[in-house]
């Protein structure tokens, strides 16, 4: 048994000692590839789904925060020709997007019959294709080709 606190500060102390722990457990999980303890906004055969899809394949936003770190440098020949390569960057990087969740909502109609189980999961694999992808949480857990190889179903996308 915990004994109650003795006054706000003390009480303060021990939810944000609780808030680290239960922090640390679930990074542990995302980074482990323990669905069960994922947050509810990454669980379900949609989510997964859309994690393989966008971990699967090559990204134009994978080098999305690179490209605009370089591109908004104070280096002068960059600045005067950054705004004509920041549009042309969004240009192929929403061409890219579009043709990827184009083939990713193709794949969730088989795979995932249910509509409310693949509402919001363009988003959310919209937002996860702008991550790098050492940093994307939950881990990858594809290698490169997967989305390939699912397309020409030799792989069964909820493997």
């Amino acid at each position: 048994r915990t004994v109650p606190p003795k006054d706000r500060k003390e009480a303060k102390a021990r939810m944000r000692e609780e808030k680290t722990k239960e922090r640390a457990e679930l990074m542990v999980a995302l980074r482990a590839g323990d669905e069960r303890k994922y947050p509810v906004r990454d669980r379900g055969p949609a989510r997964r789904v859309a994690r393989n899809w966008v971990d699967g394949r090559r990204n134009v936003g994978d080098y999305f925060w690179p490209a605009v770190i370089m591109l908004v440098m104070p280096v002068r020949p960059v600045q005067s020709a950054s705004s004509f390569l920041l549009v042309g960057f969004y240009v192929v990087l929403m061409a890219d997007t579009a043709w990827s969740l184009s083939g990713l909502n193709a794949v969730l109609k088989d795979a995932v019959p249910d509509k409310l189980q693949r509402k919001g999961t363009l988003p959310y694999a919209f937002g996860r294709s702008l991550q790098s992808r050492k940093r994307r949480l939950p881990a990858v857990q594809v290698e490169r080709g997967w989305t390939r190889e699912v397309r020409r179903e030799r792989l069964d996308p909820l493997s």
